[in-house]
């Protein structure tokens, strides 16, 4: 017999067999071939796994980066960087959403698979201020 927390699975595969298990037991007791579910309430143990170190980027490294992508994507990185907005949120941005006497962004619409909306979240539809270097590049 297998048992799945054993096994090279990682735990949320590990968590979708229990909750088709889950399922599939669940319909025999609603068809009367079982009296209870004999999954419910199992829960798989996570395995400990050893804390890995969190990758970060160096500002030198972004700049190299920066200069082998083309433009008018290298800016977009970089906004992306030192602002944290989605891709959708970075394209929807339009002039009058840069308020360069401010250092700050406005996030009023995004544009994502052709279409074009309001942002993501209601958190998301915000004004934000950002460092000079991000309006400097934006302005060019």
């Amino acid at each position: 017999m297998v048992e799945l927390g054993k096994g090279d699975l990682d735990y949320d595969s590990v968590k979708k067999v229990r909750d088709v298990m889950s399922s599939i037991m669940r319909s025999a007791v609603r068809y009367g071939l079982l009296v209870t579910n004999p999954m419910e309430g199992v829960q798989p143990t996570r395995p400990k796994k050893a804390k890995q170190e969190k990758r970060w980027i160096t500002q030198e490294i972004l700049c190299q980066l920066l200069k082998l992508i083309v433009e008018p994507y290298a800016t977009m990185v970089f906004v992306a960087v030192y602002t944290g907005l989605r891709v959708s949120e970075l394209i929807g941005l339009l002039w009058r959403n840069v308020h360069e006497d401010q250092n700050k962004i406005t996030i009023e619409s995004r544009y994502c698979r052709g279409d074009w909306g309001i942002p993501k979240s209601a958190a998301s539809s915000a004004t934000i201020e950002v460092n000079r270097a991000v309006i400097e590049r934006i302005s060019g």
